[in-house]
């Protein structure tokens, strides 16, 4: 229907102003109230037997035909027309109206009759409840006592579908999510229905009681049908409290099981691989799965998950006993005939040389991508197994943490057959000779290095580094981007400044000295650094406590191209260092951690906030944050806060 005119309004017409016949067809709010007024009538322009009525519904003389009728002025009498009457105040007797009927609706839909077709006069109230027309008509709706009419919708909540909730649902952050379940049993089905992402935390009960707690997560997993993503973290006393296998088969069982596609299985127990092979089959869309164990150790069912591109488990020392047999160590001979797995993300946690059944898994992994080791001393099935290196050819990232025994042994291998190998980390552990034969044979490959060796990194690995490839006449080519070290203490700034000269050094664009005395002990170095690295754009010097703002504001006077820069711990550091900021890269900081330096004022940051043009993420601690730095946040769109978990350098 067209949008009706102000001109077709007889109360804007400019020809007698006078009001036509009218009937309800719908309410449109409960705010301010409009009534037909003596003063929009004339009556000497009205034909046929008329009455005056002292009391109408809408507690103004009204004008009626004897029969309860009305009919429209000759003047009037055109085609049906739907016309929303203005809601502003016509003198004292509209007032008085509206104080003798205060439940009368705000606006009314006013319907014109076709031409000179009476129509009977509106009951008030309504004989029967109609369905609201849009959500603003479904208002709630009472009577003259103030009670609401049976039938009635009691809000917008009714005129809202199903999918429109939903959908506003998963806008919602989830901290909204307990105020949300709270509005209706409707409200708190939908909500549950529209979750797609579940972390769930069992508590700790009696030994003996895996039973009840897989009943109660059974149960509770029947009103979650569309998950895609679950967390089970069990905080169970013991062991035999939370079997891994029953919440495994429970997982399994419930109605989002086909739809999962991220599963994390935090039990204090394992799980059998006779429980895998028993489960995989209702969980074949996983393509992300994270188990704390499996005992005996075996990784046949993996080939039950077509689409799993991503594989961690944990060896927990709570529920590993001792290296026993595997299941698959009848197949442990090679085998040329061996189906790739479509595994490209592997990490392994707590892997010793005795552990059995790895072999299986290695000659398995011929799209790997990126593959982690935590806390291992060995790649399984004995130290003499050279089954691991089948995984190695297409390898674009590798990480050693904490694996002091077998680091030797896996970087040899990886110079030798990681020829796509792109990111290296090595933390708390490796030999100075296995890792500068690394550097000589894959450096100039690489993109990002990062390195936590305090007693292993030395000047020499980073001349290593900075060294020209040998490509057989052609022009060398370096591609390290990322450099980052963290508490290497044997390092100089001859070393670093060794490498800053050289081509690799010149193409670096993200720099890390993380808790690094050189820093501390050469004032003069960052400055240097910062000249000769022309492309540097983000740096981190978090966890340098001496470092203060004279150091501060001479480096960034040579480094204005700066987007992200992290000083977390630097407590050292004063309200001076943002004004250098200000100054150098207020035009061009995106990220700023400043968390732990608590002789940043507060006062400060409000004003870098203010005053800075790009800065979108600003790491700071909770209980610092003023009601002043809030609004500026908001106002710019800034996200403050501290650094989550999840979130690391860069």
């Amino acid at each position: 229907m067209a949008r009706p005119k102000l001109s077709n309004n007889p109360r804007f017409a400019a020809s007698d102003r006078v009001p036509p016949e009218a009937a309800f067809v719908g309410f449109r709010g409960a705010s301010a109230y409009r009534r037909f007024d003596p003063c929009d009538e004339r009556s000497d322009l009205y034909t046929g037997d008329l009455t005056p009525v002292q009391n109408g519904p809408f507690g103004n003389p009204k004008w009626l035909k004897s029969d309860g009728s009305r009919t429209f002025p000759k003047s009037e009498q055109s085609k049906p027309r739907l016309i929303p009457f203005p809601t502003q105040s016509c003198g004292h007797k509209q007032r008085q109206a509206k104080a003798n009927h205060s439940s009368f609706p705000s606006r009314v839909l006013l319907l014109l009759p076709p031409p000179g077709g009476p129509i009977p006069w509106p009951d008030w109230p309504p004989s029967a409840p109609t369905a609201p027309t849009s959500s603003r008509h479904a208002a709630a709706v009472v009577t003259a006592g103030g009670g609401r009419r049976p039938g009635f919708y009691a809000g917008t909540d009714a005129a809202l579908c199903d999918d429109l909730l939903q959908e506003v649902f998963r806008l919602l952050p989830p901290a909204a999510a307990p105020a949300v379940s709270l509005v209706s049993r409707r409200w708190l089905s939908l909500l549950r229905a529209s979750t797609s992402s579940l972390t769930l935390r069992l508590p700790a009960s009696a030994p003996g009681a895996a039973a009840t707690v897989a009943a109660a997560l059974a149960v509770l997993l029947t009103h979650y049908p569309f998950l895609s993503a679950l967390t089970v973290v069990s905080a169970a006393a013991t062991p035999a409290a939370c079997d891994g296998d029953a919440l495994l088969v429970t997982v399994a069982a419930a109605p989002a099981a086909a739809r999962l596609s991220a599963l994390r299985l935090l039990s204090d127990s394992a799980v059998s691989p006779a429980s895998l092979l028993a489960a995989c089959p209702a969980l074949s869309g996983l393509t992300s799965l994270h188990l704390t164990a499996v005992r005996p150790l075996s990784f046949r069912w993996l080939e039950l998950l077509p689409r799993l591109k991503s594989f961690a488990l944990v060896n927990s020392a709570a529920s590993v006993d001792c290296a026993g047999s595997s299941s698959d160590d009848a197949d442990g001979g090679e085998d040329g005939a061996a189906r790739t797995l479509p595994l490209e993300r592997l990490s392994l946690c707590g892997i010793r040389s005795g552990d059995r059944g790895l072999g299986w898994l290695w000659r398995r992994c011929g799209s790997l991508k990126w593959l982690q080791l935590r806390a291992c001393d060995g790649t399984g099935d004995g130290p003499a197994s050279l089954t691991f290196a089948s995984c190695l050819a297409g390898l674009l990232a590798l990480e050693l943490r904490a694996c002091r025994a077998v680091a030797d042994r896996v970087l040899l291998l990886a110079a030798d057959h990681c020829h796509k190998l792109a990111s290296l980390l090595v933390y708390d552990g490796c030999s100075r000779e296995a890792l500068h034969r690394f550097i000589q044979q894959r450096a100039a490959g690489l993109h990002t290095l990062d390195l936590r060796l305090p007693l292993d990194l030395h000047n020499d690995h980073l001349l290593a580094i900075g060294a020209e490839p040998d490509h057989g006449g052609l022009d060398p080519t370096h591609n390290l981007a990322a450099l980052r070290l963290q508490s290497c203490v044997l390092i100089t700034g001859d070393g670093l400044r060794s490498l800053a000269r050289t081509a690799a050094g010149v193409g670096i664009e993200e720099l890390a000295l993380v808790s690094c005395d050189v820093v501390e002990r050469e004032p003069g170095l960052l400055t240097f650094l910062t000249q000769s690295m022309r492309r540097l754009r983000r740096l981190d010097l978090s966890y340098n406590e001496t470092l203060n703002d004279k150091v501060i504001g001479a480096m960034l006077s040579s480094c204005r191209n700066l987007i992200d820069i992290r000083l977390r711990g630097c407590r050292g550091l004063t309200g001076g260092s943002l004004i250098s900021l200000l100054r150098h890269c207020g035009q061009s900081l995106e990220i700023l951690d400043i968390s732990r330096c608590p002789s940043i004022a507060v006062g400060n940051v409000e004003l870098f906030a203010q005053r800075t043009t790009r800065l979108n993420r600003l790491i700071i601690e909770e209980s610092v944050i003023s009601e002043e730095l809030k609004a500026i946040a908001q106002k710019k769109g800034m996200k403050i806060g501290s650094l989550l978990p999840c979130e690391g350098p860069f």
